[in-house]
């Protein structure tokens, strides 16, 4: 309107050129445009690779919470349950020693009585000849009773 009064440009017909000279002196390459359009894209597969990571953390994050309710439980039962079985193992193990003891015990007894009830011969020569005979001891054998043993193994 100002050009065909015979005026000069109005300031905003100055602005609007000036405008856009500056976006033409800025504007960018073609390969320069390529290169923007590559980073953009690379861009928006980093932000969908970190959205499925957060959402990949989220799941785990909720297994990890299943785990820590439901399983270490379940685990800590397990352990109570195996600390009851190593304590009636060394129960056991207690009571084997102690049966052990009383067999070793029976067995030297067994060989004394053998040896005093050799034979007749044997004794008559014996006091022929002046020898002693092996003697009982006097200890008696404890003789382990299973119904004790299994009832020391409730824990």
């Amino acid at each position: 309107a100002g050009a065909e009064s015979g005026e000069g440009p109005t300031a905003a017909e100055c602005l609007a050129t000036a405008s856009d000279e500056f976006a033409a002196s800025i504007s960018l390459s073609e390969s320069a445009r390529k290169q923007v359009e590559a980073a953009e894209q690379v861009t928006a597969q980093a932000l969908l690779r970190i959205k499925n990571i957060r959402e990949t953390t989220n799941v785990t994050s909720a297994e990890v919470d299943g785990i820590g309710s439901t399983i270490v439980p379940q685990l800590r039962k397990q352990t109570e349950q195996l600390t009851n079985v190593f304590a009636l193992i060394d129960k056991m193990s207690e009571h084997m020693l102690k049966v052990r003891q009383s067999v070793g015990m029976m067995e030297k007894r067994l060989e004394a009585a053998e040896a005093s009830n050799a034979g007749q011969l044997k004794k008559t020569f014996s006091k022929l000849m002046g020898q002693k005979e092996p003697e009982m001891p006097q200890d008696p054998v404890h003789i382990v009773s299973v119904d004790e043993f299994f009832a020391s193994l409730k824990v």
